[in-house]
């Protein structure tokens, strides 16, 4: 992919925002490169799977109420990991 295709791709992936769960943010991810980039589902799998080893997204979790809440249930979303975004 191209190093604009990379930057829409990565943008598509953390416009999708916090998930419930990582296999919800796995499968949407996956989605969003494919409505990107107009390819199969095995193409998205492994654009997606490159990015991470090549370390342009990763996954992180947070909490959704509040940072300090122990109890807070956590939601999963893509970052950039040089950024933080």
């Amino acid at each position: 992919m191209s190093p604009e295709q990379e930057e829409q791709v990565c943008d598509a992936l953390i416009n999708l925002g916090a998930l419930e769960t990582e296999q919800g943010l796995h499968a949407e991810g996956v989605r969003a490169i494919q409505n990107v980039l107009q390819c199969s589902l095995d193409d998205a799998r492994a654009a997606l799977g490159e990015l991470r080893v090549r370390k342009r997204i990763q996954e992180t979790t947070t909490s959704f109420d509040h940072d300090d809440d122990a109890d807070a249930p956590l939601r999963f979303r893509w970052i950039r990991p040089n950024t933080q975004e």
